[in-house]
């Protein structure tokens, strides 16, 4: 006689977000077909959590639908969404950003707050005009997002930055010291360089844009050396200066160093490989940095920007409630570690010793590898 299939045998939502390579609020709002999510994202996570097992529990989602409406949150007050980037349509397209912002609304939702967007560079604006809108709207804290810019933000609104809660989500401004959530990059670059040394890969190389590096303080570059400080010498191969422009230089670089695993975070790098009749991954691997709900046929780091977008959301409300505004005495960071998901583009390798034979190309210097992408 057949049993019934053990309930707690069911994935989870958290299961279902890793397998899916998105944040756990992802899920649950595909599995609520919530119009907030594209059609295509909504169906492909559907049609995942149906494959894996996953049922509707109609008594719990009952009694949530319940409480939510019997006890929804008190109204706090209103927070302020910043988009400091010269161009916030094109920008909010980037999946890192919209997760980030989806996240920090429902966490703002979900204690009791409201969260009204702006544009730092909407025209006509000033800093006194700026301040006026906020102020007259009882805002008193504000999320920054969309920084792309290391060196900080526009000084002449300062008076905005000395007066207000300010909290950054990705970036650290060089200027002003701001409290700021981001995602763990060097966290993210060791753990994967790890797992990857796990499976079976040793010369592992990372290829990446030298000003994407800057911007996050050169975790990512600091956490994949770390991963490799028991590789031997000539298995450690010059980091490629990553350039859409650059494609011959990748290929000369490849060419040179024949890697059997690549880390990046850029999708060209898998184009340029295939164009390079290279199997992916019988005769070289790839890891994404940054798996995420547009890159479903990878394997790499999940960044968790859910978890980022709601962090920043809880570190503002925390200093409202302390009275904390203006520029901190010692700027603070929360940082949020990513999760490993296996994929299609890695192998996991039978494990040997490391290749004793002579690389004439790994004592090539990293100064070589950039001139040859100019």
């Amino acid at each position: 006689m057949l049993k019934d299939k053990d309930p707690s045998s069911a994935p989870t939502m958290h299961e279902i977000a890793e397998r899916a390579g998105v944040a756990k609020a992802t899920v649950s709002l595909a599995l609520r077909n919530d119009p907030r999510l594209r059609l295509e994202t909504r169906r492909r996570i559907q049609k995942l959590a149906e494959k894996m097992g996953y049922r509707t529990n109609a008594t719990v989602a009952n009694l949530m639908a319940q409480l939510r409406s019997i006890r929804p949150p008190r109204y706090q007050a209103t927070l302020g969404l910043l988009r400091v980037s010269s161009e916030p349509k094109r920008n909010s397209g980037i999946c890192t950003f919209r997760e980030w912002e989806m996240s920090c609304n429902e966490r703002a939702i979900q204690l009791g707050y409201g969260l009204d967007p702006f544009w730092l560079h909407e025209p006509d604006i000033s800093p006194a005009r700026l301040a006026e809108i906020l102020e007259s709207r009882n805002i008193r804290g504000l999320i920054l997002v969309q920084l792309l810019d290391r060196s900080g933000l526009p000084h002449e609104f300062g008076a905005i930055w000395q007066k207000f809660a300010c909290v950054v989500v990705g970036v650290r401004p060089a200027w002003p010291p701001l409290n700021y959530c981001s995602n763990d990059q060097f966290a993210t670059a060791f753990h994967a360089t790890k797992r990857l040394s796990e499976y079976g890969y040793r010369r592992m190389a990372l290829v990446l844009s030298p000003e994407v590096d800057a911007m996050v303080d050169r975790r990512f570059s600091a956490g994949f050396w770390a991963g490799q400080e028991e590789a031997q010498a000539s298995d450690r191969i010059p980091t490629f200066p990553f350039n859409p422009a650059h494609q011959a230089a990748f290929r000369a670089w490849y060419t040179q160093y024949k890697p059997d695993v690549i880390l990046c975070i850029n999708q060209e790098v898998r184009k340029w490989i295939g164009e390079m009749n290279i199997k992916v991954p019988e005769e070289v691997g790839l890891a994404h940095l940054d798996c995420h709900e547009e890159f479903p046929d990878w394997a790499g780091i999940h960044q968790n920007n859910g978890l980022v977008g709601a962090a920043a959301v809880d570190m503002l409300v925390a200093q409202l409630h302390r009275n904390e505004f203006g520029l901190p005495k010692y700027s603070k960071a929360s940082f949020i570690q990513g999760t490993w998901i296996d994929g299609p583009t890695i192998l996991r390798r039978t494990v040997s010793k490391p290749s004793k034979r002579p690389r004439a190309a790994a004592k090539a210097s990293k100064e070589a590898v950039q001139a040859a992408a100019v």
